[in-house]
């Protein structure tokens, strides 16, 4: 089922959903929450920390990747944004975390402390079209206020998708594509998740996908790493997101037994790697690959690999470089925990 009313238990969420790497909609699921009845424009001014809480605005509600992103305090922003094109994508500040309980399929020790990457708040007046695009990270996103459409396209697809390498996504222009340029988007079947305030999205990942706005407009999305391994699910011992540690620029590796450090690129790269393995088994029923044709798809990146290494780890005095390279093909096994190689 695409479309289901509420959320449903994590166990149930990860086996029918993010294991097979499938979209679905959860109905009305947070309209339960408090943010649902308080995130006002009032409401927002009327806390003291957004005076002073630096939040980061795209200018430009169109998104093209080519701009960055500016520095602001929340009160100003909330401000300035009804009459401006401004649009807030920032991790969710801590004084409004309270009001955010723990998304229900995520209600799960295992998914809170070892896989979250970061809660991001996407905030606009409307109008916002983002990028033909994918994410490297599993995505579910809840809308607080206002409408959104979703064009989405499955991950067995993306070489159709026309994606760039380097920072996943495409430079179609989302509003005319050309098929002259793009033929490959004439191929594509797509589907459409139309959401409003209060539903929840559950966006796999890998799958393209592109993102428009309507009128006021708040959403809430959390991004963790990869799994694809069945896990049992215990409750933490906390009730909403102000418990959790978001650590966008600290570490990619929390899903393994290494805290890497991240650096300039290296999230990047990793992306980059775990896109190139992923595809290479989404094209084989089986869902196994030789280890030749994985050895053989990685030779590309050998010498990135390897500076991945060095970026995260230091310069490797006392490793051959053959011996780097299998270590880092094991660290991003592990994190992963997706690939069965085949002897």
């Amino acid at each position: 089922r695409t479309c289901v009313q509420g959320f449903i238990e994590p166990t149930r969420f990860f086996q029918e959903y993010v294991i097979p790497g499938y979209p679905v909609v959860f109905k009305g699921a947070a309209k339960e929450f408090p943010a649902f009845q308080r995130w006002t424009d009032e409401y927002f001014l009327s806390l003291e920390e957004s005076k002073e809480w630096m939040i980061e605005y795209e200018l430009g509600k169109k998104e093209t990747r080519e701009g960055g992103q500016e520095p602001i305090s929340f009160a100003d922003y909330i401000k300035r944004y009804n009459d401006e094109d401004l649009y807030c994508v920032t991790g969710l500040p801590k004084f409004l975390r309270g009001d955010m309980p723990i998304f229900g399929p995520l209600n799960c020790k295992f998914v809170l402390t070892k896989l979250m990457d970061d809660l991001v708040m996407w905030f606009s007046s409307g109008g916002t079209k983002s990028v033909w695009h994918y994410d490297d990270y599993e995505n579910l996103n809840c809308l607080i206020k206002g409408k959104k459409e979703l064009i989405l396209a499955n991950r067995s697809e993306m070489e159709l998708g026309h994606f760039q390498r380097e920072g996943s996504f495409s430079k179609v222009d989302v509003d005319s594509v050309n098929l002259n340029t793009y033929p490959g988007f004439s191929e594509i079947t797509f589907y459409n998740a139309t959401i409003e305030a209060g539903d929840c999205v559950y966006i796999p990942t890998f799958w393209g996908h592109v993102v428009r706005s309507w009128g006021r407009n708040i959403a809430i999305n959390a991004w963790w790493d990869i799994y694809k391994t069945p896990f049992e699910c215990t409750p933490p011992d906390f009730s909403d997101w102000g418990a959790v540690s978001l650590t966008t620029d600290s570490d990619i590796g929390k899903a393994g037994e290494e805290v890497i450090k991240d650096t300039e690129g290296a999230r990047e790269l990793s992306g980059n790697l775990r896109l190139l393995m992923w595809s290479s088994l989404s094209m084989r029923k089986s869902g196994r690959i030789s280890r030749f044709d994985f050895l053989e798809a990685l030779s590309e990146f050998e010498e990135e690999i390897l500076g991945l290494l060095e970026s995260v780890h230091g310069s490797p005095q006392d490793m051959t470089e053959e011996e780097c390279l299998w270590y880092l093909i094991s660290w991003m096994l592990t994190k992963i925990n997706i690939w069965t190689l085949e002897k």
